[in-house]
């Protein structure tokens, strides 16, 4: 063998094993590989309806991770080297795909898609219009609604539009006596309600304080019921601390009251003059069997009693109630029959019955955190603590540490440090929330938890992913950047939260929403040592809290 190609060789192999070693980002532009861009050749569809399915034809489809117009990304349905399906997004505008992969290449398609929409209806307009309030409208494709005028002027949407309902603004809107919204479609033809009135705000109101008529952590007061079959009364664990249960082998039908329970409130009665929706709330569970309850209120010397029947549809109540576990449920006491509920009542009953519960049927009957609201409690649960969501925050065992009063189910979340006021955080916790309803929180949004500091002191602030919230004097419990200790206690904050104002300026609840708890030393000394202990966070349009009093 001739050397000089020994030596060229030799070379050749010195040079890989040098230049080998030289570490390359795999996507810069110096790389010496060209890695592939997927390219299209065809479109199935080019003028598809938003919703449908098209298919790209082209090469290296397989490598695609996202294909979009603009903010609009498309659904990826399959994909193939030759080929892809992909599903038309039901709100997108018009113009050429653009088409990443997973070597961060772009390809921008030489077609233009022109999404074709289906025609918007609305079937429903609001009955009036709450000055300076949202209206709801209802219809088919409202999704598709390119923009909404009332009495000529453009209002902003509420929130996410769905195929059948949609909620617009009011605010900054000069109304008169009587509007006229105007809906125009992206396709379709325009359409206009008839002149609606215009009335005061209705079902905006600061709810009175909330009344705890059994919380069944000490026995309550019972009175016997009558004609009533054999039943065992007990009161063990429940939600929050103790449920009271009543358990019988059979219904006894209409024929009788197993037990009551009764509460005139040390003799003083209640004053529900003030309430603007006097509601009786409750948490309620029958382990899935079957049984009834219902209430009987005594006012000016006579007592009537009334029925569960569903609340409009809301629950599917039949004089009978029947659930796998805990559910909450608030029902209208002026709905149920009692025009004159706003006043003083005497005394405020409970009948365990069997109502339309069968006679061949278990009954099971279980309550917990029997109240009145003023209004509906319309709850949304955040986060109930049983398993541990961020850093630094722990799950602890209901009764595994000295805490007095009862939280909500067998874990709560607990974290210590000791304060470095402002200069770092010492944990965090953050989690998805569901979209809080227009309608349904229209009246106002409250935040409620368990909090107990052991017997230190701590602090925490909310994070809403767009504003931040803390805890001051003005919000009825004396907290000023750090919690009043609760001394072992459990304690119950409900805080109203007015989305657009302040901190909470860029908070949008309508849509779901990252929510989370940062905790500081906030205002305590340093070198403080801190205990935070929470539970059950969860949304209610009413406080929770029975010992809040109204602003």
């Amino acid at each position: 063998m001739n050397k000089n190609i020994i030596r060229i060789a030799l070379f050749a192999v010195l040079s890989i094993t040098v230049f080998s070693c030289k570490k390359e980002d795999p996507y810069s532009e110096g790389y010496d590989i060209n890695l592939p861009a997927a390219t299209v050749t065809t479109i199935s569809e080019e003028a598809p309806f938003v919703g449908s399915q098209i298919v790209l034809t082209g090469t290296n489809l397989n490598t695609v991770s996202s294909v979009a117009i603009g903010a609009n990304t498309f659904k990826i349905v399959s994909q193939y080297p030759d080929s892809m399906r992909i599903e038309v997004p039901r709100v997108v505008d018009a113009g050429a795909l653009t088409l990443m992969n997973k070597y961060k290449r772009e390809y921008v398609t030489v077609q233009m898609l022109k999404p074709q929409f289906y025609p918007a209806v609305v079937t429903s307009w609001p009955a009036e219009i709450q000055r300076g309030k949202a209206f709801i409208i209802k219809g088919e494709n409202l999704d598709l609604i390119k923009e909404v005028k009332v009495n000529g002027k453009l209002s902003s949407i509420v929130g996410s539009a769905t195929p059948t309902q949609a909620s617009y603004a009011t605010a900054g809107i000069e109304l008169g006596e009587t509007a006229v919204i105007e809906v125009t479609p992206k396709a379709g033809e325009k359409q206009s309600s008839p002149e609606l009135p215009v009335i005061a705000p209705i079902n905006t109101y600061l709810p009175q304080q909330s009344i705890m008529l059994w919380d069944f952590e000490t026995p309550p007061a019972t009175t016997e019921g009558w004609g009533g079959s054999p039943y065992t009364a007990t009161n063990g664990p429940g939600f929050f601390g103790k449920e009271y249960k009543i358990t019988s082998p059979a219904g006894n039908g209409w024929n009788g009251c197993y037990i009551r329970l009764t509460n005139n409130n040390g003799g003083n009665g209640f004053d529900l003059s003030a309430y603007n929706k006097p509601h009786i709330t409750f948490l309620v569970n029958t382990y899935g069997k079957k049984g009834y309850v219902n209430p009987a209120i005594t006012i000016g010397g006579t007592e009537s009693d009334k029925h569960f029947t569903g609340q409009g549809g809301q629950y599917s109540d039949n004089y009978m109630i029947s659930t796998e576990g805990w559910e909450w449920r608030s029902y209208d006491l002026e709905a149920m029959g009692w025009p004159d509920i706003k006043g003083k009542l005497d005394k405020i009953d409970m009948w365990f019955r069997g109502g339309n519960v069968g006679e061949s049927d278990e009954f099971v009957m279980a309550l917990d955190q029997v109240m009145i609201t003023d209004g509906p409690l319309t709850p949304t649960v955040s986060w109930d603590c049983e398993s541990a969501h961020g850093t630094a925050w722990s799950i602890a065992a209901t009764g595994s540490a000295a805490l007095q009063g009862y939280n909500q189910g067998a874990n709560y979340a607990h974290i210590t440090g000791v304060s470095d006021g402002w200069n770092t955080k010492l944990g965090q916790a953050s989690w998805q929330v569901p979209a809080l309803s227009a309608a349904d929180y229209s009246n106002g949004i409250w935040i409620n938890f368990l909090l107990n500091t052991g017997d230190k002191e701590g602090y925490f602030q909310f994070d809403f992913g767009q504003g931040w919230m803390h805890f001051t004097k003005s919000m009825g419990y004396g907290d000023d950047y750090k919690f009043v200790p609760t001394q072992n206690q459990w304690v119950w904050r409900s805080i109203k939260i007015v989305p657009g104002q302040g901190d909470l300026a860029n908070f949008d609840p309508s849509q779901e929403f990252t929510m989370g708890i940062q905790l500081y030393g906030g205002n305590l000394a340093n070198g403080t040592a801190m205990e935070v202990n929470v539970d059950y966070f969860i949304f209610t349009t009413v406080p929770l809290d029975p010992n809040l009093k109204p602003e």
